[in-house]
């Protein structure tokens, strides 16, 4: 399936509508733009383009993948299922400001061309739709947190042991014994 298309052949449509059902592969283009996507499904397209005759080009698509991403917790693999709405107007180059008077709620976009190219639209929209937080099933329903050797991961506000006094260190920290030093640091015109 293509993502682009002339602005003369959208209105060729039957009653000005173009119906889209099919996948297109944006697999290699949303790995460069996003360093830690491991993978991507063909994307389902589902939805139409509307052209009116004042030179107003409406999409209104659903968007469906799978994104497999690293865990946020582990770094394990993770597959994302995503639906994402899109919806967008595309004003022709010739149509000027009026035909985006009455739209106030719609993104509204004027065309350079007379060409609609769908392809980083439809990846930002992706892109922008994958949560910060990302965690396989099993992740998402146990409390455990990786730790190591003298190491565990603990969530802000989540701490067994109060942390009220930060200042206090462990008496086998190297830092222990700076501690009670005295640095009376704010009389510097004794050092000149």
């Amino acid at each position: 399936m293509k993502l682009k298309w002339s602005l003369l052949e959208l209105n060729k449509q039957p009653n000005g509508i173009m119906m889209l059902d099919d996948q297109v592969d944006l697999t290699s283009s949303l790995k460069k733009r996003r360093d830690d996507l491991m993978d991507a499904s063909p994307v389902n397209v589902q939805g139409a383009i509307t052209a009116e005759a004042n030179k107003r080009y409406f999409v209104d698509l659903t968007l469906d993948m799978t994104l497999t991403l690293p865990s946020s917790r582990s770094l394990e693999p993770v597959e994302l299922d995503l639906t994402v709405p899109f919806s967008e107007v595309y004003l022709a180059p010739e149509a000027g400001q009026p035909a985006a008077e009455d739209l106030e709620d719609e993104v509204v976009f004027s065309l350079e061309q007379a060409i609609l190219d769908l392809q980083k639209p439809i990846e930002d929209t992706i892109l922008a739709s994958i949560p910060m937080k990302i965690l396989s099933e099993e992740e998402q329903n146990s409390s455990d947190l990786p730790n190591g050797k003298d190491w565990e991961l603990k969530l802000e506000g989540d701490s067994e042991t109060s942390n009220s006094d930060e200042s206090e260190m462990p008496e086998n920290s190297p830092f222990a014994v700076l501690k009670d030093l005295d640095l009376n640091l704010s009389d510097d015109k004794d050092e000149q």
